[in-house]
């Protein structure tokens, strides 16, 4: 594995040469130690990626580098050399964290591969410190989401508590104001049976009224009839010429006065002259002009004069209206 840094500690010069060169030949930078102390002091120094220490030095032996690394750099790798006999205390240096060890003289092969074991050991511990490190600021983030979460439920469940306070609220008002429009309806169905009741009452009454002003309509007219007709017709009798049509004209108007159709309105608005009435009732006789101006004695150019004012009295000048016709549906 190219660029990784190797700290070698031994105190045989032929040693630190030849593993050096092996070392620096596939690409690793190599830093060289003659005892224990010498390379504490250069670890206090600088970081290397793999210390590959002699277990027997004087001043400070391989045990003692081992320690000082792992208590300046906890995740350095560290390969101890022994030589035969040495196992024992190689084993307790793996106890105390070294990656593994080899027995002097070393097999180049092993020596690197062991060497690469430990980079691979180092780059697994880092990812996995990373990973660990990503899993623990996700956790930190998920809570804090969590919180997030349970903050906004909690927010959320206040807003619909007061919403449905708010609800219940206008629920309750709704409520108020539809048994006050109920009350209202009640009150405005007896208000409105009284008026039907009163508007019945008030038909009847007229209903009786108008069954009155027939009676005394028709008391009238028996007596007019009975009385002032007989008088009227002894009156004409005895006269002659103008007056004997106006003795006709008179009980004729009478008559129409008490006959059973109602009283014109229309000819009322008008205002209509004595002679113009006369005139109106003769045509409604289905009389001509000639038969009127013989009647009443005057010149057919005057009674067809008096028919143009009746039609402009009733605001029918210059319609295609016959004036019989006009007059007799309006009664």
């Amino acid at each position: 594995m190219p660029n990784k840094s190797i700290l070698l500690v031994d105190d045989e010069e032929i040693i630190l040469a030849s593993i050096g060169w092996i070392l620096e030949k596939n690409k690793f930078t190599v830093t060289t130690a003659k005892n224990g102390w010498e390379a504490v002091d250069i670890l206090r120094e600088k970081y290397f990626d793999l210390v590959i220490t002699d277990l027997v030095m004087p001043m400070g032996d391989g045990i003692f580098v081992l320690k000082q690394a792992k208590s300046l750099y906890p995740d350095i790798g560290v390969i101890i050399l022994t030589g035969h006999g040495g196992v024992p205390s190689a084993v307790e240096a793996l106890k105390l964290g070294a990656d593994d060890y080899l027995q002097k003289p070393c097999d180049t092969d092993d020596l690197l591969t062991k060497a690469r074991h430990s980079f691979e050991k180092q780059d697994l511990v880092a990812k996995l410190r990373d990973r660990n490190v990503q899993l623990s600021n996700e956790v930190i983030a998920r809570k804090a989401t969590e919180a997030q979460l349970q903050q906004a439920r909690a927010d959320l469940e206040q807003q619909v508590a007061a919403r449905t306070a708010e609800l219940t609220d206008t629920v309750l008002e709704l409520q108020n104001v539809l048994e006050r429009l109920l009350m209202r309806e009640k009150e405005l169905q007896e208000t409105n049976r009284e008026l039907l009741d009163t508007n019945t009452t008030l038909n009847i009454m007229l209903k009786r009224r108008d069954m009155e002003h027939d009676h005394i309509r028709k008391e009238i007219a028996e007596k007019t009839v009975e009385t002032v007709l007989p008088l009227l017709k002894k009156a004409q009798n005895k006269v002659s010429g103008p007056a004997k049509d106006y003795m006709a004209t008179a009980q004729a108007n009478l008559l129409d006065v008490f006959s059973t159709h109602p009283h014109d309105t229309v000819l009322t608005h008008a205002k209509l002259a004595p002679r113009e009435l006369q005139v109106v009732h003769y045509i409604r006789q289905g009389k001509t002009s000639k038969d009127i101006a013989d009647l009443l004695n005057l010149s057919v150019r005057t009674i067809e004069s008096y028919r143009e004012n009746i039609r402009k009295k009733l605001r029918i000048k210059n319609q295609k209206k016959n004036l019989k016709k006009f007059i007799t549906s309006i009664r």
